[in-house]
């Protein structure tokens, strides 16, 4: 093994333990349930936490974006039979659309641009569908669970809620990033 290829290795390892440990991440939110007497047995009275992960919504905004952004590309393929421009404003538009589709260095950079804001839309979009901070504070304000320092009820899924999207904006961030990547090496590639 030569010197580049060692740092070829150690780069591609500290991605992947990158990658498992950013989809592993969670955030744990400290719950108490207070004591119930119920009958002669006592029940409650512990402590737990509620975990909330850094990338909720695994790479389902990828795959929401790659489809948007393939979308226009299949339209063209169809309405013209099969052929893609090979010049003029569809070449470009449908390069800022596809990942070295038009030979122009900046529609690949467009593309990353668009598929990243695409996939920060639709972390929170599908996060919003999947994660009801409201029903949550509300399950656990049933059951007799509270965050120290927080009120049952609203404020709690006020808290729940600013926490999910603080959460939901690095988990947007790193879907982003290594979504982008391989186009980023692309350019860096064809640019030496």
């Amino acid at each position: 093994c030569d010197r580049r290829q060692r740092q070829m290795c150690i780069r591609d390892s500290f991605f992947v333990v990158f990658i498992v440990f950013m989809s592993n991440a969670e955030r744990r939110i400290p719950v108490q349930y207070a004591k119930r007497v119920v009958g002669r047995k006592m029940y409650g009275g512990q402590s737990t936490h509620l975990p909330i992960k850094v990338n909720a919504s695994g790479v389902m905004p990828i795959i929401f974006a790659s489809s948007i952004m393939a979308f226009p590309a299949t339209i063209v393929r169809l309405v013209s039979g099969g052929n893609m421009p090979t010049a003029g404003l569809g070449y470009y538009i449908l390069g800022c659309l596809s990942a070295g589709y038009a030979s122009a260095w900046w529609t690949s950079l467009v593309y990353a641009i668009l598929y990243a804001l695409l996939i920060l839309f639709f972390t929170y979009f599908y996060s919003s569908i999947q994660f009801n901070p409201i029903e949550l504070a509300n399950n656990m304000k049933k059951s007799g669970g509270y965050i120290p320092g927080i009120r049952p009820g609203k404020p709690t899924s006020d808290y729940i809620g600013k926490i999910s999207s603080r959460l939901n904006l690095v988990g947007a961030f790193f879907l982003a990033i290594i979504a982008i990547l391989p186009v980023i090496v692309g350019l860096s590639l064809i640019h030496i």
